[in-house]
């Protein structure tokens, strides 16, 4: 009763009063869901703004607080987004609209902000806290370009007016070199440049090629790989390498035929060069990437392959823009697509069986089945499959059957070249398209499947986006590889234990040809991989012994891998 009594006529306090306010508040959010707990503060940040009260430096603190508590449920968000990249659409679109629309709020606070003191600066209360702010929300514009990176679409072309605007402006104030930290925790400092110069770099490398997890892998090395380096107004054609036109709605470019201009700004990469080629010369040798100022999550090898790429983007002398290998065409037609590596070698097996069945009336190449994976394996037949063409022949009338083909799907294609296709995809209810898939391919006019990988990804509507696959091999083979030399398999008896029984797994047997394959490969599911791992397979009357060597390409879940055949003898007669 007392308790109640003392209630009445009190008054609730608002959050957005005062710094002890908002502090309490913030520890009622739910800690354990961050998306409600962020989509919170949104709603708070978007009050904070409407309120349209005098900016005071208490206010301010009111701010700051709202944005330092959510960075730990903003990081947490990002890293659900980043390492699950399976997810369905509607959970995608839940986290990315979530953290986007806390993007948006508090770069209007911080706006707002920005423009009191622009409009009034003499008078301003805040002065002495707007350097901070515009590192903020030049940070802040940079996170929402990656977030639409992420989405393999680019960033809003108002994006890169408002950035130049902010780093016009800290060039006017003379603070855009001053060293600060954007939050109180932080333990390194940045720079109004630096940060500019981090979303402009990392602009350069959206060419829809690049996964979320790489994106935000090369963003993490930024501070580090741009730092000295300097926004100069005056061009120096043997030294300037990029670009930047502060009245365009565009980011950087690289400097071709340029003609100066008051609000051109331009830096080298010289420097930067030599950091990427001291980093990929250390990593090769063995060092420890996470030693050299790189991230803990930085693997070999596909952190030097990163390295690499963008080595290649911002290389300032000796780059020319990649010509095709091979000319693109328009072109209209159907073609089949079935994903998943146990259904693509279902389809490859069903070929293979064709061009089997098909040698007593026309051999391939004149050569029998066996023969050609000679070829393939050691360039050249055999004795011993030489000696057993012939008893194979008479077996030839014996009908092989061909296993059920997996159902496909059918895309329109709308260009092609000798090296793959592009085509423009509605979305689907079920979104498994992703950049790395390993998918089968069979154009109409071929009438066989080939194997591709969707290389580039850009999205060009809401609901629509540009894909492009490259083919990696024209005509495969489809292995069933096992662990064990023996063929035999023991039955399950009453107690027995079985558990240690490893059943063979589908491959594919990809044989160099051209750019794209420079070693005779497998490509099997990655978690099948380990460097010197034995194999067998047979191939109808012979048992191939194979020992896995490198790993060459890594996809979503798949691996191409090279190997080396140990020997092959003649299969046991079951």
């Amino acid at each position: 009763m007392l308790k109640f009594l003392a209630t009445i006529g009190a008054r609730s306090t608002h959050p957005l009063t005062n710094l002890d306010a908002i502090t309490r508040w913030m520890g009622t959010l739910p800690m354990g869901d961050s998306v409600k707990a962020i989509e919170a503060l949104t709603i708070q940040i978007k009050e904070f703004i409407d309120q349209r009260q005098v900016l005071t430096k208490e206010r301010l603190a009111v701010l700051n607080a709202l944005d330092e508590g959510a960075q730990d449920m903003l990081e947490i968000l990002r890293n659900q987004y980043l390492q699950n990249p399976r997810m369905s659409r509607v959970v995608e679109s839940r986290l990315w609209n979530t953290v986007n629309g806390y993007h948006q709020e508090i770069l209007r606070a911080y706006h707002s902000y920005i423009m009191e003191y622009i409009g009034n600066p003499s008078g301003s209360k805040i002065a002495a806290a707007i350097p901070g702010l515009t590192a903020r929300a030049l940070w802040y514009f940079g996170l929402d370009a990656k977030w639409s990176y992420y989405r393999y679409t680019q960033a809003n072309p108002k994006l890169w007016k408002r950035m130049h605007n902010l780093y016009h402006f800290a060039e006017y104030e003379e603070f855009e070199t001053r060293a600060l930290k954007l939050y109180a925790n932080d333990q390194n400092e940045t720079s109004i440049t630096q940060l500019y110069l981090e979303s402009l770099m990392l602009e350069t490398l959206n060419t829809g090629s690049l996964t979320p997890r790489q994106i935000h892998l090369i963003e993490r090395w930024m501070p580090m790989l741009v730092r000295g380096i300097r926004l100069e107004q005056a061009y120096k054609q043997e030294r300037h390498v990029f670009y930047v036109n502060l009245e365009e709605n565009h980011g950087a470019r690289r400097v071709r035929r340029v003609e100066p201009g008051e609000a051109m700004r331009y830096w080298e990469t010289y420097g930067l060069k030599e950091k990427l080629d001291e980093l990929r010369s250390q990593i090769s040798v063995g060092a420890l990437p996470v030693k050299l100022g790189l991230t803990e999550d930085c693997r070999v090898p596909a952190c030097l392959e990163l390295l690499e790429r963008i080595t290649y983007f911002w290389s300032p002398t000796g780059l020319k823009r990649r010509q095709r290998s091979f000319e693109r065409k328009n072109a209209m037609h159907s073609i089949d697509v079935v994903r998943g590596l146990n259904d693509i070698c279902l389809n490859v097996r069903a070929d293979n069986l064709k061009a089997l069945k098909s040698q007593a009336a026309e051999p391939l190449d004149g050569l029998s089945y066996d023969e050609m994976v000679d070829v393939h394996l050691y360039g050249f037949v055999t004795k011993r499959t030489q000696a057993k063409v012939g008893q194979d022949k008479v077996e030839q009338g014996k009908d092989e059957s061909i296993e059920h083909v997996i159902a496909h799907e059918r895309w329109v294609m709308e260009n092609e070249s000798e090296g793959g296709y592009g085509a423009h995809l509605t979305d689907q209810a079920d979104d498994w398209v992703r950049l790395g898939k390993l998918v089968g391919i069979r154009p109409e006019k071929k009438g066989h499947w080939n194997i591709g990988v969707i290389r580039r990804m850009r999205r060009t509507q809401p609901n629509q986006q540009y894909i492009g696959i490259e083919v990696i091999v024209e005509r495969p083979m489809a292995l069933m590889l096992r662990a064990e030399k023996s063929e035999q398999r023991p039955l399950s008896v009453d107690g027995i234990d079985t558990l240690d029984i490893k059943m063979p797994f589908p491959a594919l047997f990809l044989k160099s040809a051209g750019a794209t394959a420079q070693t005779d490969a497998l490509i099997l599911q990655s978690a099948e991989f380990a460097s010197g791992r034995e194999l067998w397979f047979s191939v109808r009357s012979t048992t191939y012994h194979i020992r896995l060597k490198h790993a060459l390409e890594h996809g979503d879940d798949w691996l191409r891998a090279s190997f080396e055949v140990v020997a092959k003898h003649a299969a046991k007669n079951s």
